[in-house]
């Protein structure tokens, strides 16, 4: 793999910080000869010295993506470039000997294996892999009791997981920041083709046990979102109020289909008509509903 040209790169401190930027030379009418124009963030080194790992912010990644594909460490006045597998790593942090807690995350790595979740996120996030950070991100939330996103980090260090480079707070969020509508409506729209191709694969040809269930949530910091009314709570004081509705897969209790509501609990009416007109349900199949 031939390794991309890096523009021209200025390196600054800035605090603890050294930052990389790149420049372009402009002539000067006056002096006669070319000088360095206005200089332009693109990433800062890791570890806090000159010398380091280069992460590139995401604005210069989506403008050159050729080096998503490696890691770019800067060594004196040299640049090393290090190709990355699939999964976000190089060669030599495969073959360092590094101990790492893999139990509970082998067994997820089963459950997705054996469900249409994998396959599911991989088409509804399909670009420069961002399927494989959700569910790293994913494992974080189900495996921590505490799971503020600030600890993935830590948890990450010592933990195998299907992104094995580092996520920093401010990557995480450009992740979730990913997660809208149309990728949400994709994944349930394959979540649903590759279930049904299962119940057929074992002979329950176009049928699926979907169990059904409502419920509400309050927070102190929602009072300005959307979709969004105030009701009592017997033991709180005039709380937001969100409603959930969910629809799972009775077999495995993966999320088949869900929205969200405000004010109160949907009426039976009108929890048969969202089923119907938003749950991507063929007419065909068979649908056994238990509440």
């Amino acid at each position: 793999m031939e390794n991309p040209k890096l523009p021209p790169i200025l390196v600054n401190k800035a605090g603890s910080v050294y930052y990389v930027y790149t420049y372009k030379n402009v002539w000067d009418r006056e002096l006669k000869r070319s000088k360095r124009g206005e200089s332009k963030k693109i990433g800062k080194i890791l570890g806090g010295q000159k010398d380091g790992v280069i992460c590139f912010d995401e604005s210069f990644l989506q403008e050159r993506p050729e080096f998503r594909s490696f890691q770019v460490e800067r060594k004196g006045k040299e640049y090393v470039f290090t190709p990355l597998n699939e999964s976000g790593t190089t060669l030599t942090q495969l073959q360092e000997v590094k101990q790492l807690h893999a139990g509970a995350t082998w067994a997820l790595d089963q459950l997705v294996a054996q469900s249409p979740v994998g396959e599911a996120l991989k088409w509804a996030f399909p670009q420069r892999r961002d399927y494989l950070k959700i569910l790293s991100i994913c494992y974080f939330i189900i495996l921590n009791q505490d799971n503020n996103i600030s600890k993935y980090e830590t948890f990450a260090e010592v933990t195998r997981l299907p992104w094995g480079a580092p996520l920093a707070p401010s990557s995480i969020s450009r992740v979730f920041r990913k997660i809208r509508n149309q990728q949400i409506e994709t994944y349930f729209s394959v979540f649903r083709d590759e279930l049904l191709e299962q119940q057929e694969k074992y002979g329950d040809k176009n049928e699926i046990t979907l169990a059904l269930d409502s419920t509400s949530g309050s927070n102190y910091v929602i009072n300005n979102l959307l979709n969004l009314e105030r009701h009592r709570y017997e033991d709180e004081d005039n709380l937001p109020l969100i409603n959930l509705l969910a629809l799972t897969d009775y077999e495995s209790g993966i999320a088949f289909f869900y929205r969200a509501y405000d004010g109160k609990v949907p009426a039976a009416k009108t929890v048969s008509q969202v089923i119907s007109e938003n749950a991507g349900l063929s007419p065909g199949a068979t649908h056994e509903f238990i509440c």
